[in-house]
């Protein structure tokens, strides 16, 4: 909510600028959106994917492995003309429901809640951050939340959520 409101008192300010100047600095058919586009910043592309640790190092997967491999969540963010980003914040979120890892189906339909699971600042190749493993069967929900602040041009925004599952050897 915070970030909401600084948005709004932002737009507020930039309208007070404008009604209170004798020549606009934006241009005559500048509407509310191109002003929110300049302040929030431009929507951009949010994706969290995962990789496993092997014994040669990090290594691409899909959603699906065997128990005990360790999981490494990576997120990648870009701006609307694909290049990355390279300020912001980037949270990654878990699906959970009465203290237990769940599906993101469950979180995406309310009966669970997101949430976070660390935060860290964006870099040039997406933020790593390891999860772990699970040593029984399960999948487990996994989303991302970037908040890019005025400086990265890139609006905040939420990726869409993804499933992890370890299944049994």
């Amino acid at each position: 909510m915070e970030c909401r409101s600084r948005g709004i008192a932002a737009l507020a300010a930039a309208f007070a600028v404008l009604a209170c100047s004798e020549q606009s600095p934006v241009a005559p058919d500048a509407g509310v959106d191109d002003l929110r586009m300049a302040i929030q910043g431009t929507p951009g592309s949010y994706v969290i994917s995962f990789l496993k640790e092997t014994s040669t190092g990090l290594a691409s997967t899909t959603a699906t492995e065997p128990v005990g491999t360790y999981l490494v969540l990576k997120s990648e963010v870009r701006d609307n003309l694909g290049n990355l980003a390279l300020s912001g914040t980037v949270t990654y979120q878990v699906c959970s429901t009465k203290g237990n890892y769940a599906p993101s189906a469950t979180c995406n339909s309310g009966g669970g809640t997101w949430k976070r699971f660390f935060s860290g600042s964006v870099d040039p190749i997406g933020l790593l951050v390891g999860f772990g493993s699970c040593s029984t069967p399960r999948a487990i929900g996994f989303r991302l939340t970037y908040s890019g602040g005025r400086s990265s041009g890139i609006a905040n925004g939420v990726s869409a959520s993804k499933d992890f599952t370890w299944t049994a050897l």
